[in-house]
């Protein structure tokens, strides 16, 4: 048991921690210092991960990479430890639950990506020796450095704001591959059994040919398999122009979005007014002047 002077002060410290894992909060000098040496830890990682695949590099320096790999876990296992410790401060709801928020900070999107990065280290401790696997598995870190990107997070609201029309195109693309996948089989299967052999052979064909690819390892050679492929080449032009231009034009409204906001980030629990006078205060992102009781 704890008492209440010691629960308190671990309360403290579990709501100072959060403040450097709230993705959503104003970012503060202590936040931006914790971000970019969790970056930089990152690239030392990956960037470790890469030379050691370097035959020579890696018989040189053999104990470098094993020291940057403990180190650079020990550090990811102790961050996952803290985000799932913080997560209750982090809560949206009126009422904190600890193990629901925690268990919906695990299987978060994030939460899973920053489970993948003490992976490696799990794997090893089960027996993994499948260095390739490991290796692998190490790379996938560099997704951590997708949270604080606002690329990303502007590819990610175009995506869920033309999803609807995103899948019409796939959809579009999917029907002609089958279709064309099943008339070329049945043009050229039998000029080139060795060749055309499936339809699913046929259909990798056509995402090669759709894509404009091209690899040359299955050219038609019927009048009636190269027509059909001249069609296929014109529909897959089409269609990822349309993917392409869609993409654009959500892209630029997000950046126009995004360029339109105030230039100051709060969360939901957090306005802030400056005082002027006992009758009124002013608005710190409009400039206005805010009467007695307006918020």
């Amino acid at each position: 048991m704890l008492y209440g002077h010691q629960a308190g002060t671990i309360v403290r410290l579990r709501r100072s921690l959060a403040t450097l894992f709230d993705d959503n909060a104003r970012q503060n000098r202590a936040t931006r210092y914790f971000n970019a040496a969790l970056a930089f830890l990152i690239i030392v990682s990956v960037g470790a991960v890469i030379l050691e695949s370097v035959e020579p590099i890696r018989a040189r320096h053999p104990r470098l990479f094993i020291y940057i790999e403990h180190i650079a876990t020990a550090i990811f296992v102790l961050e996952y430890a803290l985000r799932v410790w913080t997560a209750v401060d982090l809560h949206k709801g009126p009422v904190p639950h600890p193990l629901r928020d925690r268990l919906r900070y695990i299987t978060s999107f994030f939460g899973l990506i920053d489970l993948i990065s003490i992976l490696p280290a799990a794997l090893g401790l089960l027996g993994a020796g499948d260095f390739r696997v490991l290796r692998l598995v190490r790379l996938l870190r560099m997704l951590k450095l997708t949270r604080h990107s606002t690329v990303f997070a502007m590819i990610w609201n175009v995506l869920r704001e033309e999803a609807h029309a995103i899948g019409a195109l796939v959809f579009i693309l999917f029907l002609t591959v089958t279709i064309s996948g099943a008339l070329m089989y049945m043009i050229e299967g039998e000029e080139q059994a060795t060749l055309f052999t499936s339809i699913p052979v046929c259909m990798w064909w056509a995402i090669e040919t759709l894509t404009t690819v091209g690899y040359g390892d299955m050219i038609p050679a019927t009048a009636a398999g190269r027509i059909l492929g001249g069609a296929v080449i014109i529909v897959g032009i089409v269609t990822l122009a349309l993917f392409s231009g869609l993409i654009t034009v959500s892209f630029i409204d997000q950046l126009r979005l995004r360029r339109d906001r105030p230039n100051v980030k709060t969360t939901s629990t957090e306005i802030e007014i400056v005082q002027i006078d006992a009758g009124g205060a002013t608005c710190p992102h409009c400039g206005g002047t805010l009467r007695h009781g307006e918020v």
